[in-house]
C-alpha cells in the first residue's frame, strides 16, 4: 500500500510541472511604461537666425515671430523677422535679470527669468508691462495650452499655473521609458502634445499632457552650427502649419518634421533556430513527458504484480 502511495504521489507531482511548465522561460516580456518612439528630424527649409541671441523663448503669434534671450545684460524680449533673421522691436531687461521661457495668452506674453522669481506680463503690440508675478524655484521653458500655463524649472516636475493669475494650480511629473526626465527647457504645444528641449542635449521629447509620459523621443544631433551653443527654441507657426527650431546663438533656424529612423537591413539567417526560450519550453516539456510515461510504466507494474511489497499468502490462510 505504502509503494502505491509513494508512485502516486510522483505521478501527482509530474503533472503539476508538466502544466506549469508553459510558464518556464515565457514570461511576457512587456514592460508596465509606455517606451517612447524614436524618431529623428528631417530638415526642409531653413532661415537666418540672430547669432548674438541666446534663445530662451521661441513662439509664434499669427504668423509673427517673438522670440525672448537670455544672459546678464543682454536678455530681451523681441519681435523677428522669419524671412531675415532681423530685430523688429525689441524691449530690455534690468541688466540683473536673466531673460528666459515666454508664452503667449490671447495678445499678451508672459516671460521668466531665470533665477529672480520674476515673470513678466506684456502687452504685444507695445510691450508695455501690464503686470508681473513672483515666483519660487527657477524659471526655464514657459508655454500655454489653452487652459493652463505650463512652467518647466530645470527638473522633472512641471508647474501647471492659472493663466490669469500666475497660481499654481497642479503639476506633472515627466518620465521617459519609466524613468524621471529633468532640465526640460523650451516648450511648444504641437499635435495635442508637449514639445520640450531637454537641456545640454540634440534631443526634443514629446510629452503626453494627461500623464507626464514622454511619446516621441526626437533625435535632432547634426543640426547644432560649429562653434554655437545648445538647441533651445521650438515654434510651431500656425499660419503655414510649419515647425521650426533654433538654438542659444545659432546663426540659423530650422523648418523641420518628424520621421521614423531608417534601419538597415540584415540579412536572414540560412537556418532559422529557435530562440533559447523555446528551446528551453521544448527541452523541459520532452523530459517531463519521459518522466511521466516512466511513472506511469511503473504504477502499471507495479499494479500488475499486487504491489511491490505483496503480503504473504501463507500467513493469510
Amino acid at each position: 500500500m505504502l509503494g502505491r502511495r509513494r508512485v502516486l504521489s510522483v505521478f501527482i507531482t509530474a503533472l503539476f510541472l508538466l502544466s506549469s511548465t508553459p510558464m518556464i522561460g515565457a514570461q511576457d516580456d512587456d514592460s508596465s511604461y509606455v517606451r517612447a518612439e524614436s524618431l529623428v528630424v528631417v530638415v526642409h527649409d531653413n532661415v537666418t537666425h540672430d547669432s548674438e541671441a541666446y534663445t530662451q523663448g521661441l513662439e509664434f503669434y499669427q504668423g509673427r515671430l517673438f522670440e525672448s534671450t537670455g544672459l546678464y545684460g543682454y536678455s530681451t524680449l523681441r519681435e523677428v523677422n522669419l524671412s531675415s533673421g532681423s530685430v523688429i522691436r525689441s524691449v530690455d531687461l534690468n541688466a540683473s535679470q536673466f531673460g528666459e521661457g515666454m508664452t503667449f495668452v490671447d495678445d499678451e506674453i508672459i516671460q521668466l527669468t531665470w533665477q529672480e522669481g520674476i515673470a513678466f506680463r506684456y502687452q504685444m503690440e507695445t510691450f508695455d508691462v501690464v503686470a508681473n508675478y513672483t515666483y519660487e524655484g527657477e524659471g526655464w521653458g514657459l508655454v500655454y495650452d489653452g487652459h493652463q500655463l505650463i512652467m518647466s524649472n530645470r527638473t522633472d516636475v512641471l508647474t501647471l499655473r492659472n493663466a490669469s493669475t500666475f497660481e499654481i494650480e497642479g503639476t506633472l511629473n515627466v518620465t521617459l521609458n519609466g524613468s524621471p526626465i529633468s532640465k526640460i527647457n523650451e516648450m511648444e504645444i504641437w499635435g495635442g502634445m508637449l514639445l520640450a528641449n531637454v537641456y545640454q542635449t540634440d534631443e526634443i521629447v514629446g510629452i503626453d499632457l494627461n500623464s507626464g509620459v514622454v511619446i516621441l523621443h526626437i533625435d535632432a544631433s547634426g543640426l547644432r552650427p560649429q562653434g554655437a551653443g545648445v538647441m533651445n527654441g521650438i515654434a510651431f507657426d500656425s499660419s503655414t502649419q510649419s515647425l521650426w527650431i533654433t538654438g542659444k546663438q545659432w546663426p540659423i533656424m530650422y523648418n523641420v518634421t518628424f520621421i521614423e529612423p531608417e534601419v538597415p537591413s540584415e540579412p536572414e539567417p540560412e537556418v532559422e533556430s529557435p530562440s533559447s526560450a523555446e528551446e528551453t519550453f521544448v527541452y523541459s516539456n520532452v523530459l517531463l513527458a519521459i518522466m511521466l510515461a516512466t511513472v506511469v510504466i511503473l504504477l502499471a507494474m507495479n499494479l500488475k504484480d499486487g504491489g511491490r511489497n505483496p503480503p504473504d499468502e501463507g500467513a493469510l490462510e
